[in-house]
């Protein structure tokens, strides 16, 4: 139970530098900050979906 919970922060911190990364680029290439802060977002829960479609894949999370 507490190596699965472990996997699952180790996504969240994977999936919020993934949406940090989408953000610095939108700023990076003349974007405004809402844009940025809606880059990071999508990338956030694009991310983090599919890394936990994955995870259940490989049998890390689930039933």
């Amino acid at each position: 139970m507490q190596l699965r919970l472990m996997y699952m922060i180790i996504a969240v911190l994977v999936a919020l530098v993934a949406a940090l990364a989408g953000s610095f680029l939108t700023v990076a290439e003349g974007g405004r900050r809402t844009a940025a802060f809606k880059a990071g977002a999508l990338t956030f829960a694009g991310s983090l979906s599919l890394l936990i479609v994955v995870m259940g894949a490989l049998g890390v999370v689930g039933p």
